[in-house]
This record gives structure tokens, sequence and C-alpha cells, in this order.
């Protein structure tokens, strides 16, 4: 109990903490994305500043950071991949993306993550978000606008499809609406600019620190 509940969600969170939008641009174009656009170490961020490339990059770094720690846990805790066990580890890795001790706890904002995590313990409400996500921001042309929807779009989705959300599967569902909730309070400067009319859309390049980011 103490490995699976304590060690292995403290474990998470530092690897959650491994800041791979910081380190990329650091170490490839000697920049500290924190100076850049945003501020923001995320995926979105360092897409706007860098280009595409960088930014599919660190989405896919920052994805796995979620995924493989709740791959290798779950095979350490006898496959059962919705156990409370692997749900804190789930919570571990994204407060340490979201809040990484590595950058002054000041990090992304638990989308790629996030995704990451869910790929595990929820893969077919995940796919459901995506598409969401992909119908949101194709008609509105706001990243942020889709990641918040589609956070609400996989609690939803765990409710209508999950295994009993309100019986041995209620941890599964508390843990979608904290993520969820988390999410959206992240976004909170990105949901000012939308009613505001200043959010950055999809495709423009970063002009200053105040477009938006995930």
């Amino acid at each position: 109990m103490l490995i699976q509940n304590i060690i292995a969600p403290v474990i998470a969170y530092f690897i959650g903490s491994i800041p791979f939008g910081f380190l990329l641009t650091k170490f490839i174009k000697d920049i500290d994305i924190r100076q850049i656009g945003s501020g923001n170490p995320g995926a979105t961020n360092v897409a706007r500043a860098l280009g595409k490339p960088y930014g599919i990059l660190v989405f896919f770094l920052d994805m796995l950071k979620g995924f493989l720690p709740l791959y290798f846990f779950d095979r350490l805790f006898s496959g059962n991949g919705h156990n409370l066990a692997l749900i804190l580890c789930g919570m571990g890795v994204i407060c340490g993306h979201t809040f990484p001790i590595f950058l002054g706890f000041k990090g992304g904002k638990a989308a790629a993550t996030g995704c990451g995590v869910f790929l595990w313990l929820a893969p077919v409400p995940l796919f459901i978000a995506l598409a969401v996500w992909s119908l949101t921001v194709f008609i509105s042309r706001y990243i942020s606008l889709g990641s918040m929807i589609s956070s609400i779009a996989i609690v939803a989705s765990i409710i209508l499809f999950g295994n009993k959300p309100f019986g041995h599967g209620l941890p599964l569902t508390l843990f979608s609406i904290f993520i969820s909730i988390l999410l959206i309070i992240r976004h909170k400067s990105n949901i000012k600019r939308i009613l505001d009319g200043t959010e950055n859309k999809i495709g423009k390049k970063v002009k200053s620190p105040d477009v938006a980011e995930n």
C-alpha cells in the first residue's frame, strides 16, 4: 500500500515535472521558452514561437510522460487499470506537469499530459474528447477553447460510457472531474481573452506575451 498509494504517485509527480518544452527549446535553440510569447512551456506556445514541428514533438513527449508511468505502474500493480493507485499516479503526473518542481511550480496546462493519462485509464472517452477537440478547434480556431470543451467531454463520456461510473468506477469519474476543473482554471486567462475577442487563433505566430497557450 505504501508503494502503490504514496511512493508511486510521488515518482509520477517527478516524471510529470520534466519540462520537455523548456528543455527542448533550451538545448536545441538555446532560448528560454518562458521568455517567449506567453511564457508557458507547453506545446502550443512552443509551436507558435518556434514552429509546428517543435510543438508537435513537445506535445508527444508531454503525452508520453503521462502515459508511460501508468503503463509501468499498471504492470507493477497486477494490471488493474482503474484502481485507486493508478488514479493517484495519474494525478501525480498531471500535477507534476502543471506545477513542476524544476520550474518553480509554473508549468503547462495539463492538456497533453492529461491525454497520456486518459489514454491508459479511459481510451474510448479520450478518443471521443479528441473528436470534440478537433471539431471545436475547426469551428472556432481556438486551441484553448477546444481543450476546455474536450475536458468536459471526457467527463461526460466517462459518465455515459464508463463501467458503473458512480459505483466501483467512481474514483475515475471524480478524477476526470478534478482534471477538467484544473484544466479550465489553468485556462482562465484564455477565457478572459476569448470574451474580450483578443484570444490568438490557430495558425498565428506569437507576437506578444499576452497570447494563448496550452
